[in-house]
């Protein structure tokens, strides 16, 4: 399966400017978060190649405006999609999409896109001080899994956990996006990628709001093993 990283935004200038968030494609009919700005979102994918006509499956992690924001340039054109959102979107969000007369799908629990592509179902976080639900996507290929996530705010351990809890026979080979650890303590570093190592996360491809102290520790961690990944990047799974 090939994926391909539409766009990215990693550091403080890029969310100064609002270039921040994630997005990536998976094969050609699957969108996974749809990034801060919409016109870098569409300008990259133009680079790419990407044919939003093939587009069928939309799943957004979770409904803050960099995972978003590039959602409602492509609903706007394209109807014969479908947008996999947490059930505990807020009814503004959900309202809007619908909106566009596109089908909203809500994923309570583990949940196949299409043939050996899943969404997690919402796992619950927290964030600025309140519960916050996200979806991650699992890409399955013979024994092996990539969770792709996008910001991994319920915590990239946890999330994990969740996965293996339903794949029971296969091995977790990589994951990738945001990590959300830009703000974790050394400690909590450490204690985060001994759990990644503990639980057979053999390859890593951290960004967006992983934090800078983070991706080097997790570098320096993984080796061979960690990529080095950007917007414009393509790679099979």
């Amino acid at each position: 399966m090939l994926i391909k990283i539409i766009a990215v935004g990693s550091t403080k200038w890029d969310r100064l400017r609002r270039r921040w968030g994630i997005s990536f494609l998976i094969g050609d009919d699957i969108l996974f978060d749809t990034f801060g700005d919409p016109e870098v979102f569409l300008k990259n994918a133009g680079k790419l190649n990407v044919d939003f006509a093939k587009i069928r499956h939309v799943v957004i992690s979770h409904d803050h405006w960099d995972h978003i924001s590039g959602l409602w340039r492509v609903i706007d054109r394209y109807k014969n999609l479908s947008v996999y959102i947490c059930p505990h979107v807020s009814h503004e969000t959900k309202k809007k999409i619908a909106s566009f007369g596109v089908r909203v799908v809500d994923v309570p629990f583990l949940s196949s896109i299409k043939e050996n592509i899943f969404s997690t179902g919402e796992i619950r976080g927290a964030y600025a001080g309140e519960d916050i639900f996200e979806q991650a996507l699992v890409i399955k290929f013979l024994k092996r899994l990539t969770v792709v996530v996008g910001c991994a705010h319920p915590g990239i351990v946890n999330i994990v956990d969740k996965v293996k809890e339903h794949f029971t026979k296969e091995r977790i080979c990589l994951v990738l996006g945001g990590l959300h650890l830009k703000d974790a303590s050394r400690l909590q570093l450490d204690d985060t990628i001994s759990a990644l190592r503990a639980r057979g996360v053999s390859q890593i491809a951290p960004m967006h709001c992983t934090g800078t102290q983070a991706v080097e520790l997790i570098r320096k961690e993984y080796g061979i093993d960690f990529l080095e990944v950007g917007a414009g990047s393509a790679f099979e799974v």
